[in-house]
């Protein structure tokens, strides 16, 4: 069947299976929870930037007070989310969790909340 001179593909959606999500959508529901949460407030820390660690890992860089400069927090892709994330502002908060990774020059502590 042609409609305007392109063919027409009828799709029955009761028989196709749903897709799993994908690594891109893991993604992008974590970095819109952080970047544009549905706040009146901006996120304090606010997010600044991150990097793929890992097929199902990534390090989010977020700002932190003027004096302790940035702060890397390193996350699984899967899990629970929702919790990690609502925690994540007082968990890069607590100096007894801080490391340092000289190997990355864009934070001055890092967080490992891969098994939190």
């Amino acid at each position: 069947m042609f409609v305007m001179g392109m063919p027409l593909v009828l799709v029955d959606t009761n028989l196709l299976e749903p897709a799993g999500p994908t690594r891109t959508d893991q993604v992008l529901r974590v970095l819109r929870s952080l970047a544009w949460p549905f706040l009146e407030t901006p996120p304090d820390p606010a997010l600044c930037g991150f990097l793929f660690t890992g097929q199902d890992s990534m390090r989010l860089y977020r700002a932190a007070e003027k004096s302790a400069g940035m702060i890397a927090a390193d996350t699984k892709l899967t899990g629970a989310l929702t919790a990690l994330l609502a925690a994540l502002p007082s968990l890069i908060g607590e100096e007894e969790r801080w490391t340092t990774d000289p190997s990355d020059p864009h934070c001055l502590h890092t967080v490992d909340l891969t098994d939190w």
